[in-house]
């Protein structure tokens, strides 16, 4: 998703659609990216998919060998850690602040949270994330404060990877949405202790998801020493996290 209130363009719209589609396993790790298909799936020339096929390197989504081809990075855990580390500094203040606001305008996060109840109703994991993101999004606009959802939103693809894997365990879309009405139960009764505390957890969820794939997939992950994202040896699959316990 794409936070700039600019008119976007081309190069924006693949962006997000590429990583989108990294994010929810649609494009795998060690997957290549074909120029020419991508051109021909955007209706587009190769100007503005190699600009946005840059700007996810710059993030670590993809990696770009010159005369070796372009391919989906595996996942990175110390992105993902930094990431979680960026955004549980900002959003716990964030969330302290609209609890403490003596006005809450909370109307688009309990639209969100409806439209969340209706995907999980489908098993929607794909469309789940999105609204997802729009909640925290929600929650740092409520606060006055909509401007540094962009930070977080540029560092967090890896981690979005993670939440991906997660939320295809058994029941993984309820959990998050479980603990969404939650936190907006306890901001809009002021409770900022029992806000932030449910913020945090809900947070933490996708490191301890972390550790547990690290353990049993190690192939999605970067493992080499110099830190150089390297081709999966098989594919991710969503499937592959069929019948694991949530965390």
């Amino acid at each position: 998703m794409h936070t700039h209130t600019r008119r976007q363009s081309r190069a924006d719209l693949i962006h997000d659609r590429l990583r989108h589609r990294i994010v929810t396993l649609d494009l795998r790790p060690g997957q290549t990216l074909n120029e020419k298909e991508l051109c021909e799936d955007f209706g587009v020339s190769r100007t503005p998919l190699r600009e946005a096929i840059m700007r996810l390197a710059e993030h670590g989504m993809v990696t770009v060998a010159p005369q070796h081809g372009t391919f989906v990075s595996n996942i990175s855990p110390r992105a993902v850690k930094l990431a979680h580390f960026l955004r549980e500094s900002l959003e716990v203040p964030v969330i302290r602040q609209l609890a403490q606001q003596p006005e809450r305008r909370l109307n688009r996060l309990e639209d969100l949270v409806l439209e969340q109840k209706i995907l999980a109703a489908r098993d929607d994991q794909s469309g789940f994330i999105l609204l997802d993101d729009q909640f925290h999004e929600a929650l740092f606009a409520a606060a006055g404060l909509a401007e540094l959802w962009s930070v977080i939103h540029a560092k967090k693809g890896h981690l979005d990877r993670v939440r991906f894997l997660q939320s295809n365990t058994r029941g993984g879309v309820t959990t998050p949405l479980t603990q969404h009405e939650a936190v907006l139960d306890a901001v809009a009764r002021g409770a900022v202790g029992e806000a932030e505390a449910l913020l945090r957890e809900h947070v933490a969820g996708s490191l301890h998801f972390l550790e547990q794939q690290l353990r049993d997939r190690p192939d999605l992950f970067i493992a080499d020493a110099g830190g150089r994202s390297v081709p999966a040896s098989r594919p991710a699959s969503p499937a592959d996290q069929s019948g694991q316990s949530e965390t």
